[in-house]
């Protein structure tokens, strides 16, 4: 189940204060997020830390997410045509069956990612 907070703060596109949400959550002992199957299509998330987060068959439609940390985030089935991830961080994402036409990836980390090749 998709956390409100973390759904209002990212399509406010606050993404600092989502990123000082997400860093007094993992204080507390809590690591992933679940977003899966959430409509994130358009939204500027540059920098935005959403690592371990659980993004599966998310509309990430054009959205710029340049800089983000998906470190280990599970992108499975994920619509991220025409997105940009331009130097995020996407070691160890999994991305199969994921919808990439057009997504950039310009020094982007890809170290470990699945659904690239």
């Amino acid at each position: 189940m998709a956390n409100k907070q973390a759904l209002k703060l990212l399509r406010q596109q606050d993404v600092d204060a989502f990123n000082k949400w997400m860093k007094l959550r993992r204080n507390q002992g809590k690591k992933a997020l679940d977003l899966d199957d959430q409509d994130l299509s358009g939204l500027k998330l540059r920098w935005v830390d959403l690592k371990d987060a659980h993004l599966n068959g998310c509309n990430l439609r054009n959205a710029d997410l340049k800089g983000a940390n998906l470190k280990r985030a599970r992108l499975r089935q994920a619509d991220l045509r025409g997105a940009s991830l331009k130097e995020a961080n996407l070691s160890e994402a999994d991305l199969r069956r994921a919808r990439l036409k057009g997504v950039e990836l310009a020094r982007a980390i890809i170290k470990h990612t699945k659904g690239l090749d």
